[in-house]
C-alpha cells in the first residue's frame, strides 16, 4: 500500500505561539468483514493509532478505530518552543508502521 499524508504548519513561529498542526492522511480505512470472494472475510486493515512528538515530548496521540472515515483528517494545536521537528507515526493493523517529519522555525 502507498502511504501519502500531508503536515501543513506555519513556515515560522515566533517562541511561546500556539500553533496549529494540521494532518490530511490518505488511507482507505478498510473495516474488514466483506467477502473476499474466496469464502473468507477481508481483514480489517485501518490505521489505529497517530502519535506526534516535538522536541524530544510527545505532543499529540489519536487512536483511531473502524468509525474513522477514509482518507482521516485531524488538527491539533501546540506551543513554538525551538526551532525542531516535529515527527508522526501512523500504526496500522499487522504492525505496519509509518513516519513523516515536518520542520517547525521558530524565530
Amino acid at each position: 500500500m502507498t502511504f501519502n499524508a500531508r503536515i501543513t504548519l506555519p513556515a515560522q513561529a515566533s517562541p511561546g505561539e500556539i500553533i496549529e498542526v494540521k494532518v490530511l492522511t490518505r488511507h482507505p480505512m478498510d473495516r474488514g468483514g466483506q467477502s473476499d470472494g474466496k469464502g473468507g472475510t477481508v481483514p480489517r486493515k485501518i490505521l489505529n493509532r497517530l502519535t506526534a512528538t516535538y522536541a524530544g515530548e510527545p505532543i499529540f496521540r489519536l487512536d483511531m478505530h473502524t468509525g474513522v472515515s477514509a482518507n482521516p483528517f485531524v488538527s491539533f494545536t501546540t506551543r513554538a518552543v525551538a526551532t525542531g521537528d516535529i515527527v508522526f507515526e501512523w500504526r496500522e493493523d499487522g504492525g505496519a508502521t509509518y513516519t513523516r517529519i515536518a520542520r517547525l522555525i521558530v524565530t
